[in-house]
């Protein structure tokens, strides 16, 4: 009985083994984790392509020159921006765009020929006459010099209103819009011995037209804004202060509106246009 129980004993563990196998654990799969990618990674920026018709305009983003069209800008941050685009005899542009991250902007704009005013009737010519003291003092009318004190006689001029300076080798120099009436001698008396002494007055006024295309001066009431070749300048008239480019600056003399003509300080303009 004991040996029968040992083997039905040993008959049922084996059944239980086989019916029961281990289980085979399942091969473990390594997978590399994927770096996320780090914010200097992604695109901060856009850009924008510009063209016109016809080509070579200077091309302006948000009062900074960015050079002549067709042009790329990059590295434009995202949100609005303003365009202007400018060229000698024709009308500028403006356009203002969105600019979303990694994406390029095209910008195309269309320019017009700068029409001019006809040109006003001759109001004739008069002669204008400056005495004064002291003598060796530079006279000029409107940027050209006429001579020094004593100017030996009068001067023929268009009729209208004029600027006068005169620049003595030292102390104050005097600026004075005249009007100068047809057929007639206009006589203007100056006396800096009586001018707010100011050593490093040098300066003089002269006709922004003389210097500069007509569509490339834009006015605003007192703001002036000027493009030209490159260049960027932002002033008001009747203040001394001035951008040049972006930079601040301080003007010797503030411009004038004289019977609706711009009158800038001399050396600004011969600066813009690239004159030495």
């Amino acid at each position: 009985m004991l040996q029968l129980a040992i083997v039905v004993a040993l008959a049922l563990r084996s059944a239980m083994l086989f019916a029961s196998p281990s289980p085979t654990a399942a091969p473990s799969v390594s997978v590399a984790p994927t770096a996320a990618p780090t914010a200097t990674q992604l695109p901060s920026h856009g850009g924008a392509f510009v063209t016109t018709l016809p080509e070579g305009a200077e091309v302006w983003v948000d009062g900074q020159y960015a050079g002549r069209s067709p042009t790329y800008i990059d590295l434009l941050t995202p949100g609005k921006h303003a365009f202007t685009v400018s060229r000698t005899g024709w009308q500028a542009q403006t356009a203002s765009t969105d600019i979303a991250v990694g994406h390029v902007t095209m910008i195309a704009l269309v320019l017009e020929k700068a029409t001019r005013a006809p040109a006003q009737a001759s109001k004739g010519e008069g002669a204008l006459f400056v005495r004064g003291s002291p003598a060796g003092a530079s006279v000029f009318v409107d940027g050209s010099k006429i001579g020094t004190l004593p100017v030996a006689g009068a001067v023929k001029v268009k009729a209208g209103f004029h600027i006068v300076s005169v620049v003595p080798k030292s102390g104050a120099h005097l600026l004075r819009a005249v009007e100068v009436y047809p057929d007639t001698t206009t006589s203007i008396a100056v006396n800096l011995a009586s001018a707010r002494s100011n050593p490093e007055a040098e300066e003089i006024l002269a006709p922004a037209s003389s210097f500069l295309p007509p569509e490339a001066i834009a006015r605003s009431g007192d703001q002036i804004t000027i493009h030209y070749r490159g260049v960027q300048v932002k002033c008001r008239i009747g203040s001394r202060s001035y951008t040049y480019n972006g930079k601040a600056g301080t003007l010797e003399i503030s411009p004038a509106l004289v019977a609706g003509k711009l009158y800038l300080p001399q050396s600004l303009l011969q600066k813009i246009k690239g004159v030495k």
